[in-house]
């Protein structure tokens, strides 16, 4: 659900560029919109890589093929994967329904839909919050944050291409930053779970990243062209590593 309204409101939105014309020439020759455009393609690109590899293990479980390790991974990638892409298409949904103007806000247009349509994409399927905590249980079992771990190490192993390097660090780093943040709060339960969502987040976009720089070495070994490593780059540029100290005494006065 979360990936196709991704690329519903993608089609859209790519189509109503090509036709309105601001300050002199069509949106889509614009550099600030092609910019907006594409940060949000690279979201969409991400989360459609995500969002098969649960399924690829799924039906591997439901085949008699997997291993234990697989299963272990299913676990825990099943509700990082709703929470990530949920958000995601929410941000996606919204960025779209701007590009717009006044009729992306208008009801009669149609286009207010796919935002109202995402967002019941992070409540629906148990909520952000809800996933995240249900993420740390499944990785309190034996292996799974190991299976996580060996995710991602499988995925980055296969880049060779030094273009591609940023994006392997950067995935690396963010998933590294939130091992030794969640082993840090392992005996402070408050704190743990005050940050269960960004954690949850920054491990869902550095499997992202992993994917998207993984596949973009496949595209350039298959003669594929070079969009996939242009969308590996972009989803390294917004950002990965959410993880930060947040003093709970601060959130209990704010709330």
């Amino acid at each position: 659900g979360a990936v196709s309204g991704m690329r519903r409101a993608m089609a859209l939105a790519k189509d109503f560029a090509r036709r309105r014309v601001a300050f002199g020439a069509p949106l889509s020759d614009k550099p600030l919109h092609a910019d907006t455009l594409a940060g949000i393609e690279a979201k969409f690109e991400g989360a459609i890589l995500l969002t098969w590899r649960p399924i690829e293990l799924l039906g591997r479980q439901e085949a008699g093929v997997a291993t234990d390790g697989e299963r272990l991974l299913s676990r825990v990638l099943t509700p990082i994967t709703k929470l990530t892409t949920g958000k995601q298409a929410v941000a996606v949904a919204s960025e779209a329904v701007e590009s717009f103007g006044g009729h992306g806000y208008m009801e009669d247009t149609g286009i207010a839909r796919l935002l109202r349509d995402a967002q019941v994409l992070p409540i629906w399927e148990g909520t952000t919050n809800v996933l995240s905590l249900d993420t740390l249980r499944a990785l309190g079992g034996a292996g799974v944050a190991q299976a996580l771990e060996g995710e991602l190490s499988r995925a980055l192993s296969t880049v060779r291409d030094p273009s591609l390097r940023p994006c392997v660090d950067a995935a690396r780093a963010a998933f590294e930053h939130a091992k030794a943040w969640m082993i840090e709060n392992l005996g402070q339960a408050a704190a743990l779970e005050a940050g269960a969502r960004r954690f949850a987040l920054t491990v869902g976009r550095a499997i992202e990243l992993g994917l998207l720089a993984s596949h973009a070495q496949w595209a350039q070994d298959h003669d594929k062209g070079p969009r996939a490593a242009a969308a590996a780059r972009r989803f390294r540029a917004n950002g990965v590593d959410l993880v930060t100290t947040v003093e709970t005494e601060d959130s209990g006065l704010l709330a």
